[in-house]
């Protein structure tokens, strides 16, 4: 029943942040700086770090943007889109023959007994070429590489990929669109220099000269004719760093629409295959190719993935930060509401009847390690107004409560409340190991909805960080909102 009401409660009680919007509590950032909660719209996210999820190789900012986001040593298999695994093979020298060490080889069949050996039907679609990965152990043999997927089987030699002497000779197949991607970037690069520099020409023009001693400088007279007659370059043709602007530019790069070319005999004569079609996900894996036939397939870079850290946007301080190391998932700085706030949930949902006070068993977990005291107010005028929910009235429990600090062990030893604590059985129910149990009495007014009522939380805040000045106690205030269900029918 514990764990049913811990998932329940994460759609049953919902915090404020600074912005009045309404979050679980799991949701919610806490600035110590500010002190106040955070939500996801008042926190500012930027990418920290990228790394790749295989090698865990840590690239920077400026060298993941040049890679394009993509490692250059790990690959994804285009048909099942799982990492490709590296594997070697020895080939004998006189295998070879007199090629040259330089030049990719397609390794050819050498015959080897292994269990591991592929079934008969498996080597014919490849002929000539041996897909177990040994060592023959050669003096003279020549260390070949080649990529192949655990999961469906897939090889770079099904694709008539040759074989690499290193691992790191397997690069991504240049598009053939790249050229005209590359002269369309630089073109509206331009542009866009241009047009930046029209409108600061304008900007000046539109200026009036109050102080003409310009005019009697000759040097600095000159130098404005200078750069008023200089033309701006534009990359409208390669090779040279000074190109006159073109205006007829865009018209003569836009490619002209003709009729389309009718499709290959071979369309209606060839016999289809089925299982050499792609599927559109295998397609849309080479956005830039997209192959349509299985022949067609060549492994891709596996995509870098980033960790974000989030700031205030209140004072600029960091909130959540993760550690450097891609292969670590511990954070270096986490300031998040749920390890600091108080935790609010429904013990007992009650039986509700319309325009009847119903007592509501709320528990209030300590989550630090410290004890802390929390009262309850009504929330104001202003903040009910923006609020759109139909709260129905609440008593509260009078009076400051303490929570006694929280005990990893305590649940797991024989705990009595502590003899010094005078608790209010008008409002207290129960005390428990670092949590206490408040008695709320709601009446519900709306019977088509649930019923809903809100009340201000305020403990106490003790900074445990060395680094801060300031380590008094604080109070820091929540508005909570508890959702108790809807009233029964029989009443």
């Amino acid at each position: 029943m514990a764990n049913f009401l811990s998932l329940d409660h994460k759609n049953r009680v919902f915090y404020s942040c600074s912005c009045s919007q309404l979050s679980p509590l799991g949701e919610l950032y806490f600035c110590r700086h500010c002190k106040v909660a955070r939500c996801r719209d008042c926190v500012s996210s930027t990418i920290d770090t990228y790394s790749c999820p295989h090698c865990f190789e840590s690239a920077p900012l400026t060298e993941a943007k040049n890679k394009k986001n993509r490692c250059n040593h790990c690959f994804q298999c285009p048909q099942c889109t799982s990492t490709l695994s590296t594997y070697s093979i020895m080939v004998p020298s006189e295998v070879l023959g007199d090629q040259s060490p330089k030049k990719e080889l397609l390794a050819p069949q050498v015959q080897i007994q292994s269990p591991s050996t592929p079934p008969p039907a498996r080597a014919a679609a490849s002929p000539g070429l041996s897909r177990t990965p040994v060592g023959l152990k050669s003096p003279g043999g020549t260390k070949l590489y080649y990529l192949s997927c655990t999961h469906c089987k897939w090889t770079t030699r099904d694709v008539g990929i040759r074989d690499k002497r290193s691992p790191m000779d397997f690069k991504e197949r240049p598009s053939p669109h790249q050229e005209r991607i590359s002269e369309l970037v630089a073109f509206y690069k331009e542009f866009g220099l241009r047009d930046k520099a029209e409108r600061e020409k304008s900007r000046k023009i539109g200026r009036r000269v109050r102080s003409y001693g310009v005019l009697l400088d000759p040097s600095k007279f000159t130098a404005a004719l200078k750069v008023q007659g200089s033309e701006s370059p534009t990359p409208t043709r390669r090779g040279s760093s000074q190109i006159v602007w073109d205006p007829l530019l865009p018209e003569k790069m836009a490619a002209k629409a003709g009729d389309p070319a009718p499709p290959p005999e071979e369309l209606y004569s060839a016999p289809f295959k089925l299982e050499e079609v792609p599927t559109l996900k295998q397609r849309f894996l080479d956005p830039m190719r997209q192959p349509a036939s299985s022949s067609g397939f060549c492994p891709r870079p596996l995509h870098l993935i980033g960790k974000k850290l989030h700031r205030c946007k209140g004072c600029d301080h960091i909130l959540l930060k993760a550690e450097i190391n891609p292969s670590s998932i511990r954070f270096k700085i986490q300031q998040i509401a749920l390890h600091t706030f108080p935790q609010v949930r429904i013990m007992k949902y009650p039986k509700l009847e319309s325009g009847k006070p119903c007592e509501v068993l709320i528990s209030i977990g300590n989550p630090v390690n410290y004890s802390v005291t929390v009262t309850f107010e009504e929330c104001t005028a202003d903040f009910l107004k923006r609020i759109k929910d139909n709260l129905s009235p609440v008593a509260l429990p009078e009076g400051e409560f303490v929570l006694a600090a929280n005990d990893d062990v305590g649940d797991l030893l024989d705990w009595d409340a502590e003899s010094e604590i005078e608790d209010d059985p008008k409002f207290v129910h129960a005390r428990l190991p670092g949590k206490l149990v408040l008695k709320f009495s709601v009446t519900p007014e709306n019977v088509s909805e649930d019923t809903k009522f809100m009340f201000v939380l305020k403990f106490t805040h003790k900074s445990t960080v060395e680094t801060d000045k300031q380590n008094e106690i604080s109070t820091v205030d929540t508005p909570v909102l508890v959702n108790v269900g809807r009233v029964s029918k029989s009443s």
